[in-house]
């Protein structure tokens, strides 16, 4: 026998040696130990239910989360919370009194409201006036009004709104020459507009501020958003517009934490600031 045929036949009894393995069971996994040079294999598929919890649920609702946290949870079980992004995650096999996977998890990751989104959206965003109004008249149901109080002016309601816009609208053609705070907090813009030939002086008067009751996460609560209106003549009498809304990272902070205190009362769990280890 030469020395190929000698290495084809070890080689072939190896394998036959490796193919009648019994199986051990390690830590409620089954296994097979094989020679050297092969790989040992679990074999979780031949369990009538997996030796431990494992992967990560997604949820789309706070509900549903606490739903799941309050199936899932035990001794080592931790909730964690970040707020930019807003996310909160559960992880119910993590490093508590002792070694644990960590890979047993749910997440929530807070979606935000379409609402929400179009606002911000538009934070900053410079536009002609007509854009811009065509952009609020459409959203005009997110508007809230607010009363005059403490010397503040208060927040006009949506019809005001409404009507400031149509007009914005209707004078996409004229030339602004200036434009004057007044004691109310309002603009008030003087433009020229030519009628049938001839040069007609006009007055404008815009909201310096209006106020939002929007939601801020999907299916959430409404909150306050201030959202001030600026501007800038352009030479040639263009008048150019945008929206800027006033912290509005203090109302994701108001809302995240909103949501932290509902959570950790419906689930009876501390929520961590920060986010677990991957």
């Amino acid at each position: 026998m030469d020395l190929n045929e000698t290495k084809t036949e070890t080689a072939a009894q190896e394998i036959i040696a490796a193919t009648h393995q019994p199986v051990r069971v390690v830590n409620g996994m089954p296994m097979v130990i094989l020679p050297e040079g092969f790989e040992a294999k679990t074999l979780p598929e031949t369990l009538p239910v997996p030796v431990r919890k494992k992967g990560t649920t997604v949820l789309n609702d706070a509900e549903s989360f606490v739903t799941v946290v309050n199936d899932q949870k035990g001794s080592g079980t931790r909730l964690f919370s970040t707020i930019a992004p807003p996310t909160f995650t559960a992880v119910f096999n993590h490093h508590a009194d002792g070694p644990g996977w960590g890979d047993h998890r749910a997440r929530y990751n807070a979606p935000l409201a379409p609402e929400w989104t179009a606002w911000t959206g538009m934070d900053g965003k410079k536009q002609n006036q007509v854009d811009l109004a065509q952009f609020i008249e459409n959203n005009l149901m997110d508007v809230a009004f607010l009363e005059p109080f403490n010397g503040h002016p208060g927040s006009p309601d949506g019809s005001t709104l409404l009507e400031v816009c149509r007009t914005l609208e209707a004078k996409k053609k004229v030339d602004f020459k200036s434009a004057i705070r007044l004691a109310d907090g309002s603009t008030q813009f003087t433009y020229n507009e030519d009628v049938q030939g001839s040069a007609r002086q006009g007055l404008l008067q815009v909201p310096e501020q209006f106020t939002l009751a929007i939601p801020v996460f999907e299916n959430g609560a409404k909150w306050r958003v201030d959202v001030r209106l600026r501007y800038r003549i352009q030479d040639g009498g263009a008048l150019v517009m945008w929206l800027e809304l006033i912290r509005p990272h203090k109302v994701i902070e108001g809302a995240v934490q909103e949501l932290r205190e509902q959570i950790a009362k419906d689930t009876g769990l501390q929520i961590l600031n920060g986010t677990p280890n991957t």
